[in-house]
């Protein structure tokens, strides 16, 4: 069984720009796997600061998709109607926003886990919220080789 995650790269996560594009990751994606997917992209992507989210999406997916298919693919949200993409996804373990965050002059990675409720219900529960510099040092010491 895979450990299943929705990317969602954003254009502008403070509002200014709309624009975000989902890419859907069946294996590995625990934020151990996540942070060295996200470094795997930044070599097919434009060189940062430069960041679109589509271009790093595909960047993303170009970076770490598996060779026969099927493993990581964009999303279209517009399948899933009037839902949320996180919604329409409730069965993922992890869900990721990446933004380049030009404060910090770095990615920016929000993570949030699924819980389950007892009701059957899912909620989401931020376990990371930070540049993606300071998350490889929380998570690649425990990194898988990809």
């Amino acid at each position: 069984m895979g450990t299943r995650a929705i990317y969602i790269f954003e254009d502008d996560h403070n509002g200014l720009l709309e624009g975000e594009v989902h890419v859907y990751k069946h294996y590995d994606n625990y934020p151990s796997g996540a942070v060295d997917f996200i470094e795997n992209a930044k070599e097919y992507a434009w060189e940062l600061p430069r960041f679109e989210a589509d271009e790093f999406a595909s960047a993303f997916v170009a970076a770490n998709k598996n060779p026969k298919g099927g493993e990581v693919r964009l999303v279209s949200n517009h399948l899933n109607g009037e839902a949320e993409i996180l919604e329409a996804h409730h069965w993922c373990d992890y869900h990721y926003i990446i933004y380049w965050d030009r404060y910090f002059k770095d990615l920016w990675i929000e993570v949030q886990e699924s819980v389950y409720q007892k009701d059957g219900s899912v909620e989401w529960k931020t376990i990371w919220d930070g540049s993606h510099t300071q998350m490889k040092e929380k998570y690649r010491e425990c990194s898988i080789a990809v």
